[in-house]
């Protein structure tokens, strides 16, 4: 029975000096106050998808892929014209002659093929450069907003779980970011 009345009264008393605690104020052992951060989330892939200067440079790039791409097809077609005159020669033409011909047409091909993996490659890269311009203009305007807010820290959208919206100044680095970068130039094109 005396280990049940100690247990009681290690109970009570550990709920009296929480009572107290609540009542009264912290015990001053535990009078530090943490500081709590400032805290914003900004949806980074949303602005940079919305974002004014975004869709420019998309803009841009689909316009040279597009030109590109005409380009190109004007070479297959000029390719298959020759592989269909090969394939009508063959009958007249020595099997040497056959070989080399087709070795030389293999070889344009293959050419072609290099040519568009690499002007992919440039179209991707210039892509990159140019979305690099608008993150550098957008880590501007968040810093300018932490700064207006007293904010410690903006964590991005894809690195939350869950957040209340008036955390999220993701519209207003949005309109702003729009009212200061409307275009970026399409980085020139290295051959």
């Amino acid at each position: 029975m005396s280990r049940f009345y100690l247990f009681i009264s290690h109970g009570i008393a550990a709920g009296l000096i929480a009572l107290a605690a609540v009542t009264f104020g912290e015990p001053a052992g535990f009078a530090q106050e943490a500081e709590v951060p400032a805290v914003a989330i900004i949806d980074v892939q949303k602005v940079l998808r919305e974002s004014v200067a975004a869709k420019s440079l998309t803009g841009k790039i689909e316009v040279e892929r597009n030109k590109y791409q005409k380009e190109l097809r004007a070479q297959e077609d000029t390719l298959r014209t020759a592989d269909q005159e090969l394939a009508r020669q063959r009958t007249i033409l020595s099997t040497e002659a056959y070989a080399q011909k087709r070795g030389d047409l293999e070889r344009q091909v293959a050419t072609l093929q290099r040519q568009a993996r690499e002007r992919k490659k440039s179209l991707n890269q210039r892509f990159g450069q140019g979305i690099s311009q608008i993150q550098n203009e957008l880590a501007t305007v968040a810093k300018e907003i932490a700064e207006e807010r007293g904010l410690d820290l903006i964590l991005s959208r894809a690195s939350v779980v869950l957040v209340k919206p008036r955390f999220d100044i993701s519209d207003e680095a949005l309109k702003r970011l729009n009212a200061r970068l409307k275009t970026v130039a399409l980085p020139a094109q290295q051959d």
